[in-house]
């Protein structure tokens, strides 16, 4: 059997792709999209537990390429009382606009094949994997934070389901600024 050899990295090496071609970040905003991940969400979010008085420590497992591990750890005075969860969900249709050789053009729209309230229980759903995961024995309350950035997404289309899932303890909604993913 022979031994597959991998490539190394030389940090000495300079990214020569030109940035027309280089779809390295749309591929990660893609997938942070389809996961719920937003860095920026994650900080404001951390801002408001320090806020209420809560103790926030960031979860990292470094050691693993995509994390299983709810966000952050919430604690009063010292001691772990939570775990939490963010995720934002953005508007995802765009539409895209073919130049044909014979000066025309046709315009596609293309949308989410979920529902919108089929995408936030997707989320959900992710997010009790992960408190599963990480908070196994549910030693520590679950808290699922949503931040809504998709203008077509109502709370009151999802209310009821999201209660009914089971090892999420509280849910938080957020309303963030209404934008979309090409924006």
């Amino acid at each position: 059997m022979s031994r597959k050899e991998y490539p190394t990295l030389d940090e000495a090496d300079e990214d020569d792709m030109p940035h027309e071609v280089d779809f390295s970040k749309a591929v990660r905003a893609n997938t942070a999209y389809r996961f719920g991940e937003d860095r920026q969400d994650e900080l404001r979010i951390e801002q408001f537990w320090q806020a209420i008085g809560l103790g926030v420590d960031f979860i990292a497992e470094p050691h693993k390429p995509r994390s299983m591990a709810p966000d952050l750890l919430l604690k009063r005075e010292g001691t772990a009382k939570a775990v939490c969860e963010i995720k934002s969900m953005r508007d995802f249709d765009f539409t895209v606009t073919l130049l044909h050789d014979d000066g025309t053009e046709t315009n596609t729209q293309r949308t989410w094949q979920e529902s919108t309230s089929e995408r936030v229980l997707r989320l959900a759903n992710l997010a009790m994997e992960q408190f599963a995961y990480w908070n196994r024995d549910h030693s520590l309350a679950n808290i699922f934070v949503f931040i809504n950035r998709d203008a077509k997404v109502r709370k009151d289309e999802v209310q009821s389901q999201l209660l009914e899932l089971s090892g999420i303890d509280a849910t938080f909604w957020f309303e963030g600024e209404k934008e979309s993913i090409g924006s």
